[in-house]
């Protein structure tokens, strides 16, 4: 199935920004807050909680040009990371190299949706930054592709953005289009939203999901969640 031309255009702004994506993480752009500090403030909480909650055999679904890969691979046996980005997936890359874990690593360049996965086959499936680009139709779907992916018991972590009184007053909605400039002044319109708890439970009250929420600050937030029987 062909990609939406929303879902295109993000797909160009990914592969665009790729080089200069993870200065998101340093408070860069396109990071709109009072202080932007808080943004690797509580990236260096995440990096501390992640390590905690990812082993064996994991899928980083979405994983881009896979900067949290360097936190959580130790404590992995096998590591599939899927993207649709060459030119993200070509930073990934670097990481493996630099990391020496071409042994364990898988790299794969699809869209998340349309590639043919095998059941069962994972521990742990990670989702850094995801879902707060898909609708809910999308989220459901991931959801229900990642039950499929994982052993019994196996478990999914949840990296995004909340929504709170502070980003209401920056962002204003808490979902729709957003317009995203890179470096060389390219513009993008890009679907975003953000999460509230209450989201989360929804989700996972629809899906049978034990869910645990690791952190909740001022911009991230990190969730675990499995699948109950039945």
């Amino acid at each position: 199935m062909k990609a939406s031309p929303s879902k295109q255009e993000m797909f160009e702004y990914y592969d665009a920004r790729a080089h200069e994506y993870e200065e998101f993480y340093d408070g860069g752009p396109p990071v709109k807050y009072p202080d932007p500090a808080v943004i690797p403030e509580e990236i260096a909480i995440i990096k501390k909680l992640l390590p905690n909650n990812v082993s064996g055999r994991c899928i980083d679904i979405g994983c881009g040009t896979g900067y949290w890969l360097p936190v959580y691979e130790r404590n992995c046996t096998k590591i599939t990371l899927i993207d649709q980005s060459e030119k993200a997936l070509y930073e990934c890359s670097k990481k493996i190299s630099k990391l020496g874990i071409e042994n364990k690593t898988e790299i794969i360049c699809d869209d998340i949706f349309e590639h043919k996965y095998d059941d069962g086959l994972f521990d742990y499936a990670l989702c850094g930054f995801l879902i707060s680009h898909l609708t809910d139709e999308e989220i459901d779907n991931l959801l229900l592709t990642i039950k499929t992916l994982l052993v019994p018991d196996g478990r999914f972590i949840i990296m995004d953005k909340l929504w709170n009184d502070t980003i209401a007053a920056i962002r204003g909605n808490k979902a729709g289009t957003v317009t995203r400039i890179i470096k060389d002044g390219r513009k993008f319109q890009i679907y975003n939203r953000f999460f509230e708890k209450q989201d989360l439970y929804d989700l996972a009250g629809k899906h049978k999901i034990n869910l645990a929420i690791v952190y909740w600050g001022e911009v991230f937030l990190l969730a675990t969640g499995n699948f109950t029987a039945g």
